[in-house]
């Protein structure tokens, strides 16, 4: 009897950490943007070969900021706040991706 009762305790302690660290809107555009700069930044220009993707590339590693921004619009981002997680469904530049954010991470999955 103690056991199951240490047992629902500790399922309650983690039901209300996911529910108090369950990461909102703030915190997908906080990943999206570091995300964005990371991939920008470990890229090189001129290794996809083609002029536009290249022009894109040396003009977001020149401004960032803008880049994050223009991708940004340019996604289609529904957001699905649960109890327990969020479920974030993004759409835009020909890609398809679904993340669910708990314990204040977002753990993504994408399809072309």
């Amino acid at each position: 009897m103690r056991l199951i009762l240490i047992l629902v305790a500790v399922l309650a302690l983690i039901a209300v950490a996911a529910v108090v660290t369950r990461p909102g809107p703030a915190a997908f555009d906080t990943m999206l943007d570091r995300v964005i700069r990371d991939r920008v930044a470990n890229t090189d220009i001129g290794t996809g070969g083609e002029a536009l993707p290249t022009l894109a590339l040396a003009a977001c590693k020149l401004r960032p900021t803008d880049c994050v921004a223009l991708v940004r619009e340019a996604l289609d981002v529904r957001f699905d706040e649960g109890l327990f997680m969020t479920r974030v469904s993004v759409e835009g530049l020909g890609r398809t991706m679904t993340c669910r954010g708990a314990f204040t991470r977002f753990f993504c999955r994408g399809t072309e």
